[in-house]
């Protein structure tokens, strides 16, 4: 295979993966809490042929902006951080999505129906009672506390994994740290993290890549043909 052929290939490969990306990007535009991918390319040199590839995607975790709801149990973290929640399989999961609401037997939850892990597991509401955050992330009902919003942060993001659903886990050695003076805004939920308008611009700049390489493979595939040929 010539080099132009391989280089070709290599770059619709990778511009493949980025129009992926930026797809799910503008499909989760709307997803509260959610964060945008975006691809690293880097250029190898293999076999005496320069070829491309996407390298890895990044979480960017630029935060998103913030939404009124007015529900009292609605929060958004102010600054570094992330909630934490308890996954199907008993796991700890983070996430910047904050519109809490109420599951069965009164257990503050996600949309998803996963329970929000508080200082002490997850955190249950008395039947009945009139519940609210506080900024500090204290759970408040009937003017008692019962609970308390665990936040945390990673110091070395790199090894923070997508989990689906505006959730995050993390890659073995990665752990956490509790953020101690907790600040959260209280009615508002974080919207995702995507410029719709950056998206569609990266999109189109990702196609016309994608056909420009199609069309050099294309243009290669031509000439080897046609050097085989006049070889016979």
């Amino acid at each position: 295979m010539s080099s132009g052929i391989y280089t070709s290939y290599s770059g619709a490969i990778a511009n493949s993966e980025e129009l992926e990306v930026i797809a799910n990007n503008i499909a989760n535009a709307s997803t509260a809490g959610f964060k945008r991918d975006h691809v690293r390319f880097d250029t190898v040199l293999g076999a005496a042929m320069p070829y491309a590839r996407a390298a890895e995607d990044r979480i960017d975790l630029a935060a998103g902006p913030n939404r009124l709801t007015g529900n009292p149990l609605n929060a958004a973290v102010d600054g570094k951080g992330f909630f934490v929640f308890q996954g199907e399989n008993g796991q700890e999961l983070y996430t910047r999505r904050g519109d809490f609401t109420l599951g069965p037997g009164g257990t503050l939850v996600l949309p998803n129906g996963r329970p929000v892990l508080g200082q002490g597991g997850p955190i249950a509401i008395p039947d009945g009672a009139e519940a609210k955050l506080r900024g500090d992330g204290s759970l408040v009902a009937n003017g008692i506390v019962v609970g308390k919003l665990r936040v945390v942060e990673f110091p070395d993001s790199s090894g923070l994994v997508k989990a689906g659903d505006s959730a995050i886990t993390t890659a073995p050695g990665t752990t956490p740290t509790e953020v101690e003076n907790t600040r959260i805004a209280v009615g508002f939920v974080e919207e995702s993290n995507v410029n719709l308008a950056a998206e569609l611009v990266g999109l189109i700049q990702a196609q016309r890549s994608f056909e420009a390489s199609m069309n050099s493979l294309l243009a290669n595939d031509e000439l080897t043909d046609s050097l085989i040929q006049s070889q016979r």
